[in-house]
């Protein structure tokens, strides 16, 4: 048992493996990852991103119209809080700018679309190791 348990905490644990996680876009993923990410009693800023970004991807696979918003509220609150906190990280605007475009207006407080997207694409290096994903997605 406390084999499995090791294993689950590590499973997702580095941010190449939730990159990745990220750009599957797969809801089983998705959910294990978040899952595993809200079990961990401590995160890295880049862990707490992910999370808060999976957290709204979750709500899109929720049935229930109150659980998917609570869902989306706390991890849209959250990747805000962290963008706040880190604002030079352009991932984190990636991110934010992602979920803006793909959801309601309505459901947004402030629309940071396009400066979020202008520093993304000023700021986000070639070496970076989402760059040729955020170069493929962002203008789509």
């Amino acid at each position: 048992m406390k084999v499995f348990a090791l294993l689950l905490l590590i499973s997702f644990s580095s941010i190449a493996d939730l990159r990745m996680v990220y750009q599957s876009q797969d809801e089983g993923k998705v959910l294990k990852a978040l899952n595993e990410l809200e079990a961990m009693s401590t995160l890295t800023t880049d862990q707490k991103c992910y999370k808060a970004v999976f957290l709204c991807m979750k709500a899109e696979y929720l049935t229930w119209p109150i659980e998917k918003l609570s869902a989306f509220k706390k991890g849209y609150a959250d990747l805000n809080s962290i963008i706040d906190s880190n604002a030079h990280n352009a991932e984190y605007y990636y991110h934010r700018y992602m979920i803006e475009k793909h959801s309601p207006s309505w459901l947004l407080d402030v629309n940071h679309m396009p400066e979020d997207k202008a520093f993304v694409k000023a700021n986000m290096k070639s070496s970076h190791p989402m760059y040729s994903f955020v170069t493929k997605t962002i203008d789509k």
